[in-house]
This record gives structure tokens, C-alpha cells and sequence, in this order.
């Protein structure tokens, strides 16, 4: 389910006659194969019998059976081969049969192959699950030796994607908590940031059930720039903390202080961002749909990440004594 135009590869059957000569009947006539094959031939292709010269070009010859006889579905069998100890038809030399073969060899890097492609209909399923139910049909299939099956298209570049994209993912990560141990000066409170913006990322994931839209290239792109986004409302809420501990408050009293200070600017500029994000997750306008996962994803992560950001980070910092 979920495929459309479906195509196996196979351009088209290319019908074939072919004739197995037995060499004991084809000696008896005191002929050779060749030479039957030769007469075979010029029955049913003609041969060069010499030109008629016209007043500005010469004009071949070619003498063969008429069209009437050679387009005759068993003139085969029955063409005659004449030979020095007399004749027998084609039939009789052999054993000649109807039969098909491809009408066109694929090949890549000197192996045959068949493409079958097909389309994915996105009104019923989505690249994802067409690709997880073709390969578990496929993985039943018992197949030859030296026979391999590849999947490309769509599915290969989307997992390439993936795979790009995790690495940009941890470098961002690896980015992000060098820039807070160097500003901090500790790798506690910048952990727990990280744990919370781990934490924010499942609001994108249940974000996008809800919505039914797939995980793809530009969901992931989204999860990407969550990590910046919740990393930064944990930045200004540790930075709040520590400048209000520096002042002579209690660790716990930091806390507060910092959440009371910067509740607004958090929710400010989530707010504003999923504002912005809000047309686009709904689909409006040219090329909208395309970045439609995107914005869903931030939206929900946004919003779950600032749940945890303001109510869980804080007992994080206080568990991990980050705010000393």
C-alpha cells in the first residue's frame, strides 16, 4: 500500500524463433549448420543479388520469400534447406521454437540489474513506512547466489541525509557545550542544560504524531535548531542564577530569583517564535509545505522545552548543586 506506478523494470518481451539443429539429420543432406543457418537466413532476411542501376543511383537487390510467407507464424518449421543429397524442412532438421527474450540489458559496473522504480502516494502512506514494508516483503524473498537487491532512489538519498545530518547534530551539540563550559567554567550546569534540551526534543517528536507528518530531512533539520533554541532559555536562566549568587543569595533563592527575573524574556521569545513558525506549520503559502515539518517540530519542542526548562532544570541545578 502507499505505491503507485509501479514498474518492474522489464522494458518489453522481444520474441524470438529459435532452431536447434540435430548435426546427424543436418550431415545426412551433406550440409553443415552454417550452411543452414545460411539458407535459413536468406529465406527469411534475403540476400544481395546484385543492383539496378537507375539514371542518378544504383538500386540493391535483395531476393527473399514474400512478405505473405515470411510473416507466417510457422513458415519456420517449414522453410525448405536443400542440399546435395536432397532437402527437408526446418522442422525436420531440428527442433525449432517460439520463444521471448528481454528486449533490453541492464548493466552497472559490469553486473546486470533491473531497476524497478514506483512513486510514493502521499495521500495514503509516506516514504518511511512504504520503505519498512517493501523491505520486510523483500527480506522473505530466497535469492539466487550472486543475486543482490539495493534500494536507491528516495530512500537511499534520505538515509545519506540522515546520516550527514547526525554528524551536524553532534558537532552542534559538542559546539554548543564548549561555548557553556567556557562561559560557566564547569561542565555541570551545561550538562544539565543539555539533559533539558534532550528532554524538549520529545515535545518535537510528539508534536509531529500528532500531526501525522513523517520524520524526514526537514523534521531532523528542526530538531537541529530546537538544540539551539532550548539551549539558549537555559543559558539565560544559569546565567541569571549564578549572577544572582554572586549578590550573596542561597542557592535555592538563586533559583527563584532567576526564574522570576527571566519568566517573561523566556516566554517572550518562545512566543514570538512560534508566531513566526505558525503560518508555516499550517501550510500557508508557496513552498510552504515543504518546511511544514520544520515548523512543527520547533513548535512542539518549543513549547515542552519551556515547561522543562522553567520547572525541571531548576530542581536539575539544585539536585547537581550546579548553582554554587
Amino acid at each position: 500500500n502507499g505505491l503507485e506506478d509501479l514498474f518492474n523494470g522489464v522494458q518489453g518481451d522481444l520474441p524470438e524463433v529459435k532452431a536447434q539443429l540435430d548435426p546427424v539429420r543436418v550431415t545426412r543432406l551433406g550440409l553443415t549448420p552454417e550452411d543452414v543457418i545460411n539458407q535459413s537466413r536468406a529465406g527469411l532476411f534475403g540476400v544481395d543479388a546484385g543492383s539496378i542501376r537507375e539514371p542518378d543511383r544504383l538500386v540493391p537487390i535483395r531476393v527473399r520469400l514474400p512478405d505473405s510467407v515470411r510473416f507466417d507464424a510457422g513458415v519456420t518449421s517449414s522453410l525448405p534447406i536443400v542440399g546435395p543429397n536432397g532437402w527437408a524442412s526446418l522442422g525436420q532438421l531440428g527442433r525449432v521454437t517460439d520463444t521471448t527474450e528481454v528486449s533490453e540489458l541492464v548493466r552497472e559496473n559490469l553486473r546486470a540489474m533491473v531497476v524497478v522504480t514506483a512513486a510514493i502516494d502521499n495521500q495514503v502512506s509516506d516514504l518511511g513506512s512504504v520503505m519498512k514494508e517493501v523491505r520486510a516483503r523483500v527480506g522473505k524473498i530466497l535469492l539466487p547466489p550472486g543475486v543482490t537487491i539495493e534500494f536507491g532512489g528516495l530512500d537511499a538519498g534520505q538515509r545519506e541525509s540522515f546520516h550527514q545530518l547526525l554528524i551536524v547534530a553532534a558537532l552542534a551539540v559538542g559546539a554548543v557545550l564548549l561555548v557553556m563550559v567556557g562561559q560557566f567554567g564547569t561542565f555541570r550546569g551545561p550538562l544539565m542544560i543539555l539533559l533539558a534540551a534532550s528532554l524538549g526534543l520529545t515535545g518535537a517528536i510528539v508534536a509531529l504524531t500528532i500531526t501525522g507528518i513523517p520524520f524526514n530531512v526537514s523534521s531532523f533539520m528542526g530538531l537541529i535548531l530546537l538544540i539551539g533554541l532550548i539551549v539558549k532559555n537555559g543559558i539565560i536562566f544559569l546565567d541569571a542564577a549564578g549572577h544572582a549568587r554572586t549578590r550573596g543569595l542561597s542557592p535555592d533563592d538563586a533559583l527563584v530569583e532567576a526564574g522570576r527575573i527571566r519568566l517573561r524574556p523566556i516566554l517572550m521569545t518562545t512566543l514570538c517564535t512560534i508566531a513566526g513558525l505558525f503560518p508555516l506549520a499550517l501550510g500557508l503559502g508557496a513552498g510552504a509545505e515543504l518546511q511544514r515539518p520544520l515548523a512543527v517540530a520547533v513548535i512542539g519542542g518549543l513549547m515542552l522545552s519551556t515547561l522543562v526548562t522553567l520547572v525541571l532544570l531548576p530542581v536539575g541545578l539544585k539536585v547537581i548543586r550546579a548553582v554554587g
